[in-house]
């Protein structure tokens, strides 16, 4: 199996920075110069690791579906595509622009600093950043609605199966699919709701960060709505990266979705926006919205060094 690149499976860190670009010159990019500093990510990362091991410090780069078809116009994963928005009534799901994404983690809030300035050098001018957002461990792992964030991630070996392609896109064996959205929440809203009617919306305690019994859930629970199932009844994983981020005017969660194929995702959040036949849908959505959405692929620390030649 090829290696993944080294963000994808640990657990989670106490600081991220996510950073979405767009290729300048679109037309005519410097495809040589930004495949080589594609392959770099990895070796930079390793060393600032190796230097300050205590601090976890990992990372992921990745290709939107369009600057892969600039950059590999031979090759490409087998279900690479654009970000699908999605809209119904007042929920939306847009879809924004990014062709790259530098994903940093670690325990240490300079050193993803450091790294992204790194990694910026070899860049220079060949992109320009759409979107810079740095996340944050709040309290005991809980978002900024107060809820624990992350409860139904995949746990030990499971991670991998759940995050890495396998044998059934072999040319691209080792890499991974990647979701982002910014959700700006609305927390005053949010506070002036009961405790009750929150953990009714979650569809989990808050304090104890107990799920509800599904005869407790209502159809309308965050939880009940992203609790999805495929033919045979195995429940459709993904890995959360996700971390809060904000500051004084705006707040609220980077989500980061890992998988090995964009359908759960994709699933997913159709049944967040879209009302089903009931009119049920994610409640949660009358707090949080949606302002970005982007799909990238990450692959392979080999893909990216043979690329490069």
């Amino acid at each position: 199996m090829p290696t993944p690149q080294t963000g994808i499976i640990p657990s989670a860190n106490t600081d991220a920075l996510f950073i979405v670009f767009s290729i300048n010159n679109a037309e005519n990019p410097s495809s040589q110069r930004i495949k080589q500093s594609l392959s770099s990510v990895p070796e930079l990362t390793q060393t600032l690791s190796d230097r300050h091991p205590d601090a976890h410090l990992t990372s992921t780069i990745s290709i939107g579906s369009k600057a892969w078809e600039q950059l590999f116009p031979n090759k490409k994963p087998a279900n690479l595509h654009p970000f699908i928005a999605l809209e119904d009534g007042h929920r939306k799901a847009p879809a924004t622009a990014g062709d790259l994404l530098l994903h940093i983690r670690s325990n240490r809030k300079d050193l993803n600093f450091e790294l992204m300035q790194q990694v910026m050098a070899l860049f220079d001018d060949t992109v320009k950043v759409e979107e810079e957002v740095y996340g944050f461990r709040y309290l005991d792992c809980r978002d900024l609605t107060g809820f624990v964030d992350g409860t139904e991630n995949p746990e030990g070996d499971n991670r991998a199966a759940v995050a890495i392609v396998g044998e059934e896109d072999s040319d691209f064996a080792g890499g991974t699919y990647i979701h982002t959205q910014r959700y700006v929440h609305e927390l005053k809203q949010w506070a002036q709701c009961p405790v009750h009617h929150q953990e009714a919306i979650i569809g989990r305690s808050k304090e104890e960060n107990i799920e509800f019994s599904s005869d407790d859930k209502s159809p309308d629970a965050h939880i009940k709505r992203v609790n999805l199932k495929d033919a045979d009844g195995k429940s459709m994983e993904i890995l959360r990266h996700s971390m809060p981020y904000g500051d004084s005017k705006e707040a609220g969660l980077y989500f980061v979705s890992y998988c090995r194929t964009p359908v759960h995702f994709e699933l997913m959040l159709e049944a967040m926006i879209h009302a089903d036949s009931d009119g049920h849908y994610d409640h949660l959505m009358k707090f949080s919205n949606a302002v970005t959405g982007c799909a990238f692929f990450a692959p392979s620390i080999e893909f990216l060094e043979s690329a490069s030649n």
